[in-house]
């Protein structure tokens, strides 16, 4: 069955990657380093480690599951979701580039004043000190507008004083740095000159706390000046108070707040969302939930608390006539006077409930899609690249054929049949006698089977090019399992059951071929391996060997050297220190990876209760099954850090 691969999934799988040769770097504390790609979109902060694991990683085109191979081989692979970020981040800031890099001007903006940042800092905190204490004050004296002039004078005055308060943050950051993305922001509710504060990181904290204080101590003096001579423009003041102090976005206060934590403010952080979980909503808002915490702590809370009674509080002054009728409204008496300004307010309020109930409804058909093996209709390509070349070399590119030579190709190439199928024609029906074996050259197959005592049928997954079925009836001498049919015009290759005997099990051997196969199927019903193609499937069950244990027989002993990862075929195990039993391993449980990850000996010794079977793949091998699929490396590092008690990779 053809896998969606998504934009994420090929980068972090298949795409080759190389860091940019006009990269900078900078370190302006012994903990943080700063990348920039030259014309690069935007800069990351990291860590040494991370900066060194980007810099020689990625020296050379290489793609990203072989850099993850040699870090954990090194013994210096940080948590998979701080390595996937990394990466996306890296990326996206134009510092790991997949293509031919083309010099880019630097977005550096020439600023003829510069201000040094401690100076800075304390003028402009006693200034908004000031303001703060002029609101407060003068708050018996806040009135709401008279008319639309007022509001539309408060709101270009706080436009000007935001715009004032980026000038002069201007002047610190052009003291540390470079000036950069120096534009009119319009696409908010306060139109104003703005740049990239950001890079006030590059001075050091000091900096940091200068260009906060030096935004918002305009507004805040300015609103509070207004608050005691024109009280009735303080409206549109006050909410250009609570844009620079707010506790979310890219505001003064979310700054400051940073500024003054003592860990640096990376942009590599270990609650990275992937592709699928980001049209979750309600996952989403949990996550900012973690992230605000990890930046701020509860001082972050706190002021989230505080900056939502000050916007209250504003409102409810500013406001009078609203609030009066929102009141009424909600004692069910009739409004004090005029509906205007209320109407929008509830509006706003019944479109944040209804958004959301609709986030939790979403979050949890998704949270049941998710649920289910990804192997069904939601995991399928949009339009699955035929095969191609001559049939020979076409059936080079089926796993289960890979082994064969050329000679031996051709022979069963010259032995099949092509076949075409129109949108929806069955080419096997269930419960029908099997007497073929069919290869997908071109186009999408859906696999069905009959729902138990009835006679509808549900899809349980698709079939690509390079696809094949059949091979059950044929091994097994039984019927059809499921009715294919063609969701689009596809083209086959058929193979009757005497060439199928002589051309693939007397060249490939039956025993080999049934237990490929066998395993293949068995791999498809596991969680972890959910999603994969039945090529890939095969690809994976030939590198894996068949190990047999008698029952009472030790697996791997604790604190001797494993070189093997055992999946359970069949059978029962126990995982044991001592005479104490950890935890029982059956059907699709595995064990050996976390001696493998961490490159230490065996961590538990593994005993067989019952004679039964375990699919053994080497080290090699299982480092690059890890590492080739971030949804499996993610799962395995999960239950590995359970079992183990602590993270299997360090944070650094």
């Amino acid at each position: 069955m053809a896998v969606a691969v998504s934009p994420q999934v090929a980068l972090l799988s298949s795409a080759k990657l190389r860091i940019s040769r006009q990269l900078s770097r900078v370190q302006p504390e012994a903990d943080a380093v700063i990348l920039r790609a030259a014309g690069g979109p935007r800069r990351l902060v990291v860590s040494p480690v991370h900066a060194d694991l980007l810099t020689e990683g990625f020296s050379g085109y290489t793609t990203v599951p072989d850099v993850l191979v040699r870090a954990i081989a090194d013994h210096r692979c940080p948590p998979l979701r701080e390595f996937y970020e990394l990466v996306v981040q890296a990326h996206a800031a134009g510092i790991l580039q997949t293509e031919p890099e083309v010099n880019g001007a630097p977005a550096a903006v020439r600023w003829p004043l510069r201000l040094p940042a401690r100076p800075a800092a304390y003028a402009a905190a006693a200034v908004a000190a000031a303001g703060l204490v002029g609101l407060a004050t003068a708050l018996p004296h806040w009135r709401g507008p008279a008319g639309w002039a007022d509001v539309v004078g408060g709101w270009l005055t706080a436009c000007a004083l935001l715009t004032l308060g980026q000038l002069l943050a201007a002047c610190v950051v052009a003291g540390a740095g470079e000036v950069r993305a120096a534009r009119i922001f319009w696409r908010t509710r306060f139109p104003h000159f703005q740049i990239d504060t950001s890079e006030a990181m590059l001075g050091g904290r000091a900096c940091e706390v200068a260009v906060a204080a030096l935004r918002a101590a305009p507004v805040l003096a300015g609103a509070a000046l207004v608050a005691w001579e024109h009280p009735v423009w303080l409206a549109a003041l006050c909410g250009g108070s609570l844009y620079v102090l707010a506790p979310f976005g890219n505001s003064a206060a979310r700054q400051w707040l940073a500024s003054r934590r003592r860990a640096p403010h990376y942009s590599i952080r270990a609650n990275f969302l992937f592709e699928p979980v980001r049209e979750d909503l309600w996952t989403r808002w949990t996550a900012r939930c973690r992230l605000f915490y990890a930046e701020f702590g509860w001082a972050g809370f706190a002021w989230t608390v505080v900056w939502v009674a000050w916007g209250f509080e504003a409102f409810t002054r500013c406001m009078p006539a609203t609030v009066a009728t929102v009141t009424a409204w909600v004692q069910g008496v009739p409004p004090p006077g005029r509906v205007g300004a209320e109407i929008l307010l509830l509006a706003a309020l019944a479109f944040g409930l209804i958004v959301s109930a609709w986030a939790g409804l979403k979050h949890w058909l998704l949270q049941r899609r998710w649920a289910r093996p990804l192997r069904g209709a939601d995991a399928r390509e949009a339009n699955p690249a035929p095969l191609t070349g001559d049939r020979p070399d076409m059936l080079a590119q089926v796993p289960l054929f890979r082994d064969l030579d050329r000679e031996s190709r051709a022979a069963l190439a010259e032995a099949m049949e092509p076949v075409e199928c129109a949108r929806g024609d069955a080419v096997v029906r269930e419960d029908e006698a099997g007497e073929d074996f069919f290869v997908l050259i071109e186009g999408e197959l859906q696999v069905r089977k009959r729902r138990p005592g009835s006679r509808r049928s549900t899809t349980v997954g698709w079939l690509g090019p390079g696809d094949c079925f059949g091979e059950i009836a044929l091994l097994e001498n039984t019927t059809r399992t499921a009715t294919i049919e063609a969701s689009r015009p596809s083209r086959l290759l058929k193979l009757g059951r005497s060439s199928f005997e002589q051309l693939v099990l007397g060249r490939l051997g039956t025993a080999r071929i049934r237990e490929v196969l066998l395993h293949a199927r068995f791999l498809g019903r596991l969680t972890f391996l959910a999603g994969w193609s039945f090529g890939q499937l095969v690809t994976f069950a030939q590198r894996c060997s068949t190990v047999r244990v008698d029952a009472g027989a030790v697996v791997l002993k604790h604190g001797e050297d494993n070189h093997w990862f055992y999946l359970i075929y069949d059978g029962a195990f126990e995982a044991r220190q001592g005479q104490r039993v950890l935890r029982k391993l059956g059907l699709g449980d595995y064990f050996g990876e976390i001696s493998l990850l961490e490159g230490s000996p065996a961590s538990a010794t593994i005993v067989a209760t019952e004679e039964g079977r375990c699919l053994a793949l080497p080290r090699r091998d299982f480092l690059e099954l890890f590492a080739q699929d971030f949804r499996i490396g993610l799962r395995i590092e999960a239950q590995a850090g359970k079992r183990r008690g602590a993270s299997v990779f360090a944070s650094e």
